[in-house]
């Protein structure tokens, strides 16, 4: 589980395993029980390899897999994914030729009042 102030704007990684999408990935972050909806995803950057400016975060964050997802979250600057304090699941939807895989990932928790 990975958490994070409320307060706070920073990069969540989620570690994917396989080969990277060509289309693009997407994520949602769910209240416990609930499954996305089309309003309720929205992009991700693919970090594929080590020439990437996120990779070493995305590594040092201790998620593991063939390469990551990242999404900024927190009400810094313009940011449109802020999130209240509270447990969410995090869903993931990648993109490629004929498929788009929807996958369920980690939780993360959201600490503040």
């Amino acid at each position: 589980m990975a958490t994070m102030q409320v307060e706070s704007t920073e990069y969540i990684y989620i570690g994917v395993t396989g080969t990277p999408p060509t289309g693009g990935a997407e994520v949602a972050f769910m209240p416990a029980a609930q499954r996305p909806s089309s309003g309720d995803w929205v992009d991700a950057l693919v970090v594929d390899d080590d020439q990437d400016a996120l990779w070493a975060d995305a590594q040092a964050s201790g998620v593991t897999g063939d390469y990551y997802l990242a999404r900024l979250v927190g009400p810094f600057g313009d940011n449109d994914v802020v999130l209240e304090a509270g447990d969410y699941q995090v869903w993931v939807r990648l993109t490629d030729t004929v498929e788009q895989p929807v996958r369920i990932a980690d939780t993360l928790e959201v600490l503040g009042s």
